[in-house]
């Protein structure tokens, strides 16, 4: 399966005006992913995630290649799991856990073509905050105007947001299991 997303990092101001507008009454559901690779990092390195993630009482285990760095585009395919985070296609490859993420997401808005989702992200002692849009082939022009509503929205409302701020962090978005392994190599 082919998944395509747009990112804005988020500040927590940004985040906070975001939920009060869109999601006042609108529970939060809670996923946690768990990362495998090899010590050195070297799946990461290559633009390959492979994780876990339970949710909603399962697991489901993926492994994502990302076309080429800081792409809209990844290619998602289905791993095995036989008995949890101890044996599953990934420690069969000679992976080892490396740690967790655990994402409460909200979501804003969802439609047949698009998915618009407000996360926050918990790791390592860390936590950041990402508008995430997720759409369907072909959807793309939209997914990018709903972006920039948003964006022009965080402009207008939050006082420490600028356009500049804005224009910075949209230059490089990481995923999630980037931003978490980069961290994970630095602590």
């Amino acid at each position: 399966m082919i998944e395509h997303e747009k990112k804005l990092p988020l500040e927590k101001e940004e985040y906070e005006m975001l939920l009060d507008i869109f999601c006042e009454n609108v529970s939060p559901t809670r996923q946690v992913n768990y990362y495998f690779d090899t010590d050195d990092f070297y799946m990461n390195s290559k633009g390959i995630t492979c994780r876990i993630r339970y949710k909603n009482g399962k697991y489901k285990a993926v492994m994502k290649t990302h076309r080429k760095a800081y792409d809209e585009c990844s290619l998602e395919t289905t791993m095995k799991i036989r008995r949890g985070l101890r044996e599953n296609d990934f420690t069969d490859m000679g992976l080892s856990l490396q740690g967790c993420l655990i994402t409460e997401r909200v979501v804003m808005l969802k439609t047949d073509f698009h998915n618009v989702v407000l996360d926050k992200n918990t790791y390592l002692g860390y936590i950041d905050y990402e508008l995430e849009i997720e759409y369907l082939d072909g959807f793309e022009d939209v997914a990018e105007q709903i972006k920039q509503r948003i964006i022009q929205l965080l402009l207008k409302n939050c006082k420490s947001t600028t356009f500049n701020s804005i224009t910075l962090r949209n230059k490089r978005i990481q995923s999630k299991s980037e931003r978490f392994f980069e961290r994970r190599v630095n602590t």
